[in-house]
């Protein structure tokens, strides 16, 4: 599978987290898993939309850092910084998400966020070149 599949794969997962999540949250709000009379599950359902916005915003601070991957230029320093930041910043974020749903009654939101983190790494490990190559001008080492 090629690389932006995984990123494609990435924003997929990314992209059902608040549908998951607010299913999950409004299950549970409706079977009285939750002990208030008012809306409880706003803050935690705006929590995972604001983890969906920043991490897009994330990955278009990396964009430029991806494109100069794809052409083989070189990348000057403030592209690098921005992506490895960017990088850092999504990968605390979701390790985060991942620590807090750890309650049986949100596995869903459980399972989607560790499934995001895990293609989101991948990602990251490709486009930093530890895993295979981000490129479209592969050489064919037979020719």
């Amino acid at each position: 599978m090629k690389t932006h599949n995984y990123l494609s794969l990435y924003l997929i997962s990314l992209s059902t987290t608040p549908f998951i999540g607010g299913y999950n949250l409004y299950s549970n709000f409706t079977n009285n898993l939750y002990a208030a009379d008012h809306d409880i599950i706003a803050i935690p359902f705006s929590a995972i939309i604001g983890t969906l916005l920043i991490s897009l915003l994330c990955l278009l601070f990396q964009h430029p850092y991806r494109l100069k991957k794809i052409n083989n230029s070189p990348s000057n320093l403030l592209t690098k910084l921005a992506s490895y930041v960017s990088t850092a910043l999504t990968v605390a974020i979701l390790v985060h998400h991942v620590s807090y749903w750890t309650s049986p009654h949100h596995l869903q939101i459980f399972s989607i966020f560790l499934i995001t983190l895990c293609l989101y790494i991948y990602y990251q490990l490709q486009l930093y070149g530890v895993i295979g190559t981000y490129s479209k001008k592969q050489t064919n080492p037979r020719h």
